[in-house]
């Protein structure tokens, strides 16, 4: 065994943890010093299965950087579904962890458990707070009466210079909710953050949810039981997409996403040292597993007694030009015929594969079909051994990276050349979707709407290929010059321009009508008015020996109305009937314009909606 390997062996019986940087960008962007009025509220650790978003966040807490950190973390979890709001309280009890102050982590977890049914007053009932004091004077006491016990809201009572609060909860989620708060520290006595962290959002039932944005965040933010606190959840796409039809109340503007990648190689390559492998072996470890954490530890034993003695026979027998091309054929986890312009592009890709694919002794598998093969381990490490330094290799890599992690997502080769195909779509309906394959739609439709994929966003009657796909799927696209954002994009953007003016014109339409018709309510509502009026005056008239008797019909005449044989048009009963004919139209009005609004809002939806993907970044 050489040095190195010795002291890598040595190293590996340390804890190593990687993800530094990101646990030190995470503690930048929550309010660890505890939540200001600017401060987020609702932070979203996303990123693709099996990333290790669970996994970073316990390290993260329990990590060096956050060790001096005065958090209190909530972590309700049980298996299934948290139904009820005791349920989840008793689940927050039963998970708490303060790793700066553990010895503070029994006194919170019995509050917890003490408040599951919320503030409970011995006068009235469940359904009210218990009765608090703001002042009272010394050696007094205070004075309640039925009156004051059985109110709603908070009434004040004062006796003999005592003030008295009586809080009356409006419901027993606020009971809840305020017991809930209670029972956590205050920022004041040395908390600075509470985070409830919740790793499956989905195993909230609906009225816990409702309960967390309709009391308790309210509560948190403002008024007696504010607290330091902020919810942290984890997802497979950014918040909005991972939860288009989710409302945060009153910290729906306080949101913050955080994407969490896979392992840098930096951290995989630390890794693979310090769990014994050679260094040339810890290099090929990036390549093999692409940072994610499952594969990454699953590989440290198959690649710890790697044998690659034939590998070095093979390559010392070729020139180096064709090594470089074997290395770079070893860069992805299998090699297909159709993607390989993506590394020699299309001119010299087929004749590429064909002569790896007749090289003798290389021990690759090929596919039945013939037109796939994979290297193995031993060729594909040293090989990349070989070339490690040079430019071409890592050329070669970052021209690679975004197939490589788009086949690692979606590993099915059929449905990764339909993603491909749709690479340049954004936003996608049942409408579009017809216009634009026509009678292909019905091959495409299903695979995009099918439920649950695990490829697409959904947010009402339209989809969009998940964001976590989305960037590296239209760079794959772009290198290969796939049809998906040449043919296809051109065609969808012919068809969204179109579309696009349109929509344009349908909402200038709208606005000279909605114009027209505000235009007539404001006369109307003149109308109305000067009708109310003149009943007024008419019925104080009444009363007095001699009636005003106006000329017959001069008022209707102001309102563009006849003379009237059978009343009075300025009557109290002929201007009834008049205002009558005027709120109908005053309600007919109101109803065209709320039409026009559902419209309106309809052709900004589809317009916040677009069907055309914006250009991938660099």
């Amino acid at each position: 065994m050489s040095a190195d390997s010795q002291t890598t062996s040595e190293k590996s019986k340390e804890h190593f943890i990687p993800r530094k940087f990101e646990m030190e960008a995470l503690k930048q962007v929550l309010p660890v010093q505890g939540t200001q009025t600017n401060s987020n509220r609702v932070f979203n650790i996303w990123g693709s299965k099996a990333v290790g978003k669970s996994s970073f966040i316990s390290e993260f807490r329990e990590s060096e950087v956050m060790s001096k950190a005065k958090l209190l973390w909530l972590h309700p979890t049980r298996k299934g579904q948290l139904d009820t709001i005791p349920e989840f309280i008793r689940a927050c009890a039963q998970t708490i962890r303060y790793p700066s102050a553990a010895s503070k982590e029994k006194k919170i977890s019995e509050r917890l458990e003490s408040v599951q049914r919320g503030k409970v007053n011995p006068i009235v009932s469940d359904d009210s707070l218990l009765i608090t004091r703001s002042s009272v004077a010394r050696q007094k006491k205070p004075y309640i009466n039925q009156a004051a016990a059985s109110s709603v809201g908070r009434t004040e009572v004062v006796r003999d210079d005592v003030e008295v609060n009586v809080g009356l909860g409006e419901s027993k989620a606020t009971n809840h909710a305020e017991a809930f708060l209670d029972a956590l520290p205050l920022q004041s006595l040395g908390t600075d953050l509470s985070i409830i962290y919740i790793e499956k959002f989905e195993d909230l039932s609906v009225s816990i949810v409702d309960w967390l944005r309709d009391y308790v965040f309210p509560a948190a933010t403002n008024g007696a039981y504010r607290r330091s606190l902020i919810l942290l959840i984890e997802s497979l796409d950014p918040l909005n997409l991972a939860y288009p039809n989710e409302s945060w109340g009153v910290w729906s503007n306080k949101t913050e996403d955080f994407q969490l990648y896979p392992y840098s190689d930096d951290d995989v390559y630390s890794f693979g040292l310090h769990s014994g492998l050679e260094p040339d072996v810890a290099h090929f470890l990036k390549f093999k597993t692409l940072g994610y954490p499952a594969e990454t530890h699953q590989a440290i034993n198959e690649l710890k007694s790697l044998d690659r003695s034939k590998a070095t026979q093979l390559l010392d027998s070729l020139p180096a030009p064709d090594q470089l091309k074997v290395a770079a054929l070893a860069i992805p986890q299998a090699v297909h015929k159709d993607d390989l312009p993506i590394l020699f592009g299309k001119n010299d890709s087929e004749e590429i594969f064909d002569w790896f694919k007749n090289l003798p002794n290389t021990g690759a598998t090929l596919s039945a079909s013939g037109k796939a093969f994979a290297l193995s381990d031993s060729l594909r490490a040293e090989a990349l051994r070989r070339f490690k330094n040079r430019n071409e290799l890592q050329d070669f890599s970052q021209s690679w990276g975004p197939m490589a992690r788009v086949t690692h997502l979606v590993p099915n080769r059929t449905e990764r050349s339909k993603l491909l195909l749709l690479s340049g779509l954004y936003w996608i309906d049942q409408t579009f979707c017809q216009k634009l394959f026509g009678e292909q739609a019905t091959k495409i439709s299903p695979f995009i709407t099918q439920e649950n994929s695990p490829h697409f966003n959904r947010k009402q009657e339209r989809y969009r290929i998940s964001e976590r796909l989305l960037p590296d799927l239209q760079k794959a696209a772009t290198r290969l010059e796939h049809p998906g954002v040449n043919v296809v994009k051109k065609k969808a953007e012919q068809i969204w321009e179109k579309r696009l003016e349109e929509l344009k014109t349908s909402l200038a339409e709208l606005d000279s009508k909605s114009e027209h018709i505000q235009t007539e309510l404001r006369s109307n509502g003149s109308k109305q008015k000067e009708i109310h009026t003149q009943i007024r005056i008419q019925e104080r008239a009444s009363g007095t020996k001699t009636i005003p008797n106006a000329k017959p019909g001069f008022l209707s005449k102001i309102l563009n109305l006849g003379d009237s044989d059978d009343v009075d048009a300025d009557s109290p009963e002929g201007l009834r009937k008049l205002g009558s004919g005027i709120a109908a139209k005053i309600n007919e009005l109101e109803q065209a314009l709320d039409a026009i609004e559902q419209e309106r809002q309809t052709i900004k939806t589809e317009l916040d909606h677009p069907s055309i993907a914006p250009s991938p970044q660099s």
